[in-house]
């Protein structure tokens, strides 16, 4: 016990070496933490490739109190919208699940350094790493 914090490094059981599948039919979304194959509605899933954010897909984030306050300006409509926002931290990760017509917003209690993931529904998967 000598005070120092490790991070798991292995690969197959790290949750920052998570990855995310979407079905285009249905919308269900799949997290996994290794190589593997989906799928959903009978065809197979790829895994979605992550950017970092852009100019049209801003991830604000503001910590309220010991939360993480995760904010997108982005328009929710039916045809063009964020599905889900995720935190992802070396031991656990949060996934909320947004919809149309509702803020593209979400809360999540303060677990230290992590990436937070949306997925647009037209433009793909995009992340931001969080630190204290």
């Amino acid at each position: 016990m000598n005070g120092e914090y490790i991070t798991n490094q292995n690969k197959s059981s790290n949750m920052l070496k998570s990855s995310f599948s979407v079905c285009p039919i249905c919308g269900n979304i799949i997290h996994t933490m290794g190589e593997n194959i989906n799928s959903c509605c009978g065809i197979n899933l790829p895994i979605l490739e992550c950017e970092l954010e852009n100019d049209e897909h801003i991830i604000n984030c503001e910590i309220i109190e010991n939360e993480y306050y995760i904010s997108i300006k982005h328009e929710m409509t039916k045809q063009h919208y964020i599905s889900f926002i995720a935190y992802v931290t070396n031991d656990r990760s949060e996934i909320v699940k947004l919809y149309p017509e509702q803020n593209a917003e979400a809360r999540f209690f303060k677990r230290g350094k992590g990436i937070v993931y949306t997925y647009c529904n037209k433009d793909g998967l995009m992340n931001k790493k969080i630190s204290e």
